[in-house]
């Protein structure tokens, strides 16, 4: 696991007996005017709104808004009881697991999702100004050749076309974020290009302020776009599906064999 706290943070490692693609996930959202108490997050994520890996020892006093450590669990359902009181639901092969002191995602190696449901995307589509931030490690025999592969996806319609369907989304097989007003032929997106690096851990944050949005990796801004459609612009309607691991669209493929992590 990591310790996101005022000090250094730690790289998250495999424990023994602990499959190399299992995934810790923490979603968290904060309102704009958060302070973060991260020496490492200070610079990125002063004024910002975030759904980020987070700790619940920030609070709503803080700005947060949403967060999720895998600590309340019940069956396959996943409790945030110290903001949103949303709670998520694991599908298909995903599953909680420890990691050391850690409780971990582990998406599997097929279908395995991360259902965050409707509340997180209602709660999401009102935020102009916020950040999300997770790290994340493919495991080095996955593939991330073809289409999908995307970490996170907030989206209008769960079978987007090149027309059609509202989103806001991060993929690893181009590393690259959008906001799409119509499909992916309407895009406004911010790409590093090429495949995530895998066997290693990276940490990944967008944030967005108005219509400016700058993507970082490892804490280096890797492009900034000064014409980001805004959320409440964008999203007129419902965001009925907010999803860890799974494709906006039918045909694309899962995100497997990855751990996400704060």
């Amino acid at each position: 696991g990591v310790n996101l706290g005022g000090g250094a943070c730690s790289e998250p490692r495999s424990r023994h007996g602990t499959p190399a693609w299992v995934t810790e996930c923490r979603i968290t959202l904060m309102n704009k005017n958060m302070k973060s108490k991260r020496n490492r997050f200070r610079t990125l994520l002063a004024s910002c709104l975030i759904v980020c890996a987070g700790h619940a020892a920030m609070g709503q006093e803080n700005g947060l808004r949403l967060h999720f450590d895998f600590k309340n669990m019940n069956g396959t359902s996943v409790s945030d009881t110290e903001c949103s009181g949303i709670t998520a639901s694991l599908k298909n092969e995903a599953t909680v697991s420890k990691m050391g002191k850690y409780r971990v995602l582990d998406l599997g190696s097929g279908s395995g999702y991360l259902d965050l449901t409707e509340q997180a995307g209602e709660l999401f589509k009102g935020m102009d100004a916020y950040s999300i931030s997770m790290y994340y490690r493919v495991d080095e025999k996955a593939s991330l050749s073809g289409a999908g592969f995307f970490l996170w996806t907030f989206f209008s319609s769960a079978a987007c076309t090149g027309s059609e369907g509202k989103y806001s989304a991060y993929r690893l097989n181009a590393q690259r974020f959008a906001n799409a007003t119509g499909g992916y032929g309407n895009e406004t997106a911010i790409e590093i290009g090429g495949e995530a690096a895998k066997g290693k851990w990276t940490h990944v944050v967008y944030t967005q302020d108005g219509q400016t949005g700058t993507l970082y990796l490892d804490g280096v801004a890797k492009g900034t776009n000064t014409e980001m459609p805004t959320n409440s612009s964008n999203f007129t309607t419902s965001v009925p599906y907010a999803w860890i691991g799974r494709p906006a669209f039918t045909a694309d493929n899962y995100l497997s064999q990855t751990i996400v992590a704060d």
